[in-house]
């Protein structure tokens, strides 16, 4: 791909939640979990810009708000459409590759969001992912295309469905879209553990993990997970959670 091609690390959010209220503006060791993915989305070294892609419902106005105090970058667009969500954000910002990580994943690892840039420009793809069992633990795993993918997507893709999981669109459809699946390191691959924040004891699990860490936001992964090793009753905090991949 040519140099000159700029990459962009959306962090999809928004404030609504069915499961746990303003998720993305809770606590982990005195700092919201937004904030602190996007301070560790920062770490990242082959991204352009890292920017927050929220909905431009009303009650998102407290996420642009709080984006702002923190001199954060901050776009709005559709709450379901995500598909054009995306696109507007790639236009405002001015790039052409662009990575999605989800609002509610505070420990996404940078060094698999840079490994996973460096797969797309030193190959001929149109998406790179590494969410699956083999890949990143659930919660911490991201995903990339081109911005010209999703374009192509634009005029084809009516139901509101498929232009929320565009993403899901463009691996399920290998005949239109070349797509590389990462494996992640062996030391992190096929874990069974949850560092999403959907419930109150996601919560409570990643506030120990924060607290073992002196609430630093660029410990290594492989540290967090020798940590959980060490201390399976943190592990247990949400053990009983669904873990997320189904493949």
């Amino acid at each position: 791909m040519p140099s000159e091609e700029r990459t962009g690390i959306l962090i999809q959010a928004r404030i609504g939640s069915s499961r746990l209220k303003e998720k993305a503006l809770q606590q982990i060791g005195g700092k919201p979990v937004l904030r602190r993915l996007y301070d560790r989305m920062k770490l990242c070294k082959r991204a352009s810009v890292v920017a927050v892609a929220t909905s431009d419902t009303p009650e998102n106005q407290v996420i642009e708000d709080a984006c702002r105090s923190w001199d954060v970058p901050v776009f709005r667009g559709p709450e379901v459409d995500l598909l054009s969500r995306y696109l507007g954000a790639a236009e405002f910002f001015d790039f052409s590759i662009l990575v999605r990580v989800t609002g509610d994943n505070p420990l996404t690892d940078p060094e698999g969001v840079d490994s996973m840039i460096s797969a797309y420009l030193e190959g001929s793809t149109d998406v790179v992912h590494n969410c699956h069992r083999k890949g990143y633990p659930y919660g911490t795993g991201s995903e990339l295309a081109h911005v010209s993918a999703l374009k192509a997507c634009n005029d084809d893709l009516r139901d509101e469905a498929s232009r929320e999981l565009v993403f899901s669109f463009l691996r399920n459809h290998p005949e239109r879209f070349r797509c590389v699946e990462l494996d992640a390191p062996p030391e992190l691959s096929g874990l069974e553990y949850r560092f999403s924040v959907d419930y109150a004891e996601d919560l409570d699990f990643l506030r120990e993990i924060y607290a073992r860490f002196d609430g630093r936001d660029d410990m290594k992964l492989g540290d967090v997970v020798n940590f959980l090793r060490a201390n399976p009753e943190v592990a247990q905090l949400n053990a009983h959670l669904c873990h997320g991949y189904s493949a």
